[in-house]
């Protein structure tokens, strides 16, 4: 048989069967089996890994996203602090970061007034954060890092501090004062 034959053979064969054609392109006859099961199997599994993913991400990542409020912390008993004699405290701050749970040093100053109510200031200076202490001749905090100064009350003396200084929460229980520092200011 020859390739003219071929071809008549192939030309009789279309005339008599109109319904099929010889040139249908991959996009015409849309997926494969095969493309199908694995575009089903991809899904399913993307499917599983974000049930299964979102919650695992919520569990690793809540206690980092969780606000808490400092604790008070008990700093003495009221009788020992001097109305008008400002006393610097320190004591055991407990804090949890995530899962890790420390527990830093820290310390405040603290005056009872003469009508004994107390106040308690951060000890970090309002201009840098420098620490400051009391200077008991000239009755003043000084800030030795640029010279600024405050009055017993906290009001800004002289120098570079943009405010007085900042005071942490205290309350007063059964004999014994307690603070909550509280989130930092900045300017």
């Amino acid at each position: 048989m020859s390739a003219q034959d071929n071809l008549e053979a192939v030309q009789c064969y279309l005339a008599n069967h109109e319904s099929v054609t010889l040139d249908r392109s991959q996009s015409e006859r849309g997926p494969t089996r095969r493309q199908f099961l694995s575009w089903a199997i991809g899904s399913i599994g993307a499917f599983i890994a974000a049930a299964l993913g979102v919650p695992l991400l919520g569990y690793v990542a809540s206690p980092a996203l969780k606000a808490q409020d400092k604790p008070w912390t008990d700093v003495g008993a009221t009788d020992q602090f001097k109305a008008g004699e400002p006393t610097r405290v320190y004591y055991l701050e407990e804090h949890k970061d995530g899962w890790i749970e420390a527990s830093s040093l820290r310390s405040a100053w603290v005056v009872r007034q003469a009508d004994s109510s107390f106040v308690a200031f951060n000890p970090k200076c309002t201009h840098l954060g420098c620490p400051y202490s009391w200077e008991a001749d000239t009755r003043q905090f000084l800030c030795p890092c640029h010279t600024g100064i405050f009055d017993i009350t906290g009001k800004v003396i002289s120098g570079p501090p943009p405010r007085p200084l900042d005071r942490f929460q205290h309350k007063v229980e059964d004999g014994r004062l307690f603070v909550r520092e509280e989130a930092p200011r900045v300017g």
